[in-house]
């Protein structure tokens, strides 16, 4: 009988810390629909100089939600826990980055392409040309730097044999690291390194001309993978003009 109770209760335990998304009528029910960004990835969802969470997701997020009559209400996150944290229903949809990968595919339901990518390399301006490819970067008097939980760091773990490894708690010590030099490679994505390498000119610069091989990809947003009336509607949606417009106002490819 004690055994009974003991299994029971863990059961019950067990069952308790599940937690299922909230399906569209439950959204539609509330008004409300949550965005989850790191808000570390400019210029897709980032904090300008004065604080203000911008990009090219949250202006997405924001007409998604006029578009569906619903508010929009911003969850931070972090690369690291980001599905975690979807899982666990703290938001309804994954932006501000996310990469299609095949992982993410089987674990999650992802929308239609949202803008292309790939993997490159960025450097400070002063040593960029001494970079141009994995071969040069792979070197053991080089130093790369990343942070933790996205594709980056997947690349880096799978590319890097050689190179010294430096890793940083986020992106925003990544792009530190090259500006006074404590670092002499970044790998991220062709999006990002266009953004700051026009925002700061004679600084950051990319080091790899072209996409490395193998990396060609495309952002999208996540969603729990029984969420597909909400993934429905987000398809429908991206299917307008709202992402071509804010392509060009944000200088993406799509």
């Amino acid at each position: 009988m004690k055994k009974q109770i003991y299994l029971l209760t863990c059961l019950l335990t067990l069952f308790s810390q599940v937690s299922y998304a909230r399906s569209w009528a439950q959204i539609q029910e509330t008004g409300l629909i949550k965005i989850g960004v790191p808000a570390d990835y400019a210029p897709l969802a980032f904090y300008s100089p004065e604080g203000q969470l911008v990009g090219y997701d949250i202006d997405m997020a924001n007409q998604l939600g006029h578009a569906l009559n619903l508010k929009v209400e911003f969850i931070q996150t972090s690369w690291p826990t980001l599905s975690e944290d979807l899982l666990a229903d703290k938001f309804d949809v994954a932006m501000g980055g996310v990469t299609a990968t095949e992982k993410r595919a089987q674990q999650f339901a992802l929308s239609n392409p949202v803008v292309k990518n790939g993997k490159v390399a960025l450097a400070n301006c002063n040593q960029a040309k001494k970079y141009p490819t994995l071969k040069t970067i792979d070197q053991s008097n080089v130093r790369v730097i990343v942070n933790p939980g996205g594709t980056n760091q997947s690349y880096v773990d799978q590319h890097i044999k050689q190179a010294h490894v430096i890793r940083t708690q986020d992106n925003f010590a990544n792009l530190q690291g090259l500006r006074d030099q404590t670092a002499d490679i970044m790998f991220t994505d062709l999006i990002e390194a266009d953004y700051y390498q026009v925002k700061e000119p004679g600084i950051l610069c990319l080091a790899t001309p072209e996409v490395l091989d193998g990396t060609a990809s495309h952002k999208v947003y996540m969603l729990s993978k029984d969420n597909t009336d909400l993934l429905r509607q987000i398809n429908q949606w991206l299917r307008g003009p709202t992402k071509s417009n804010l392509a060009k106002k944000w200088q993406l490819s799509e």
